[in-house]
């Protein structure tokens, strides 16, 4: 049985995020001051199923599909105006199955989603734990508290690894072999630029 879709306020921004994450957001444009506006109402008056918008992954001028659903957590600081600085939440991720550049009668951007699952929890292979190793290896002469970075499962690596928010999105919205092959991409990437900050402090400069 297909997933149900249900109604979404959708804000495309490059921001993907995973669940528990939070970001802050500076909200300038009126279509948004009023989404914003909807969402602090339902949280100030416990309205949690409503206090829910979606961010479409943009990125170079292409909004993907897929993206992070989120919540508002709270308002910061708001400017003269109605500008408004945010702090939102990642509550899981979905898909656009249909999207209308305006929510009529709303001004801002909706649509029909469907939950999506990441499979954050996916082991890593035994050649990509190989590969972390080495990582963990030259970042403890950095002196990086290495223990503290688990590798057990792709939500593990990409919580520090410090992917772009566009390799964050490409890695997890992959599967099967597109998934483990981008993986190795990254992590031998990793290595290579870690080789070569090591080189640079021990005073050899690569060509």
């Amino acid at each position: 049985m297909a997933d149900r879709s249900f109604p979404l306020p959708l804000f495309p921004l490059g921001v993907f995020l995973l669940p528990g994450e939070k970001t802050g957001l500076h909200i300038f444009e009126p279509r948004y001051r009023q989404l914003v506006a909807e969402l602090e109402n339902a949280l100030e008056e416990g309205r949690e199923e409503h206090n829910r918008f979606g961010i479409p992954f943009h990125y170079e001028d292409v909004t993907a599909s897929t993206g992070t659903l989120a919540r508002l957590v709270e308002v910061k600081k708001v400017h003269p105006g109605g500008r408004k600085d945010i702090i939102v939440e990642c509550v899981g991720h979905f898909e656009t199955v249909h999207f209308q550049s305006i929510l009529d009668p709303k001004p801002y951007p909706g649509g029909a989603v469907v939950e999506r699952s990441m499979n954050l929890n996916e082991a890593l292979s035994q050649t990509h734990r190989s590969r972390v190793t080495e990582i963990k290896n030259l970042l403890q002469v950095k002196e990086v508290d290495v223990d503290a970075l688990q590798n057990e499962t792709i939500k593990d690596l990409t919580q520090w690894l410090g992917l772009p928010p566009a390799h964050k999105h490409r890695l997890l919205t992959a599967n099967g072999d597109q998934r483990k092959t981008f993986l190795d991409s990254v992590l031998r990437w990793t290595i290579l630029v870690l080789q070569q900050e090591a080189n640079i402090k021990d005073g050899f400069f690569p060509n």
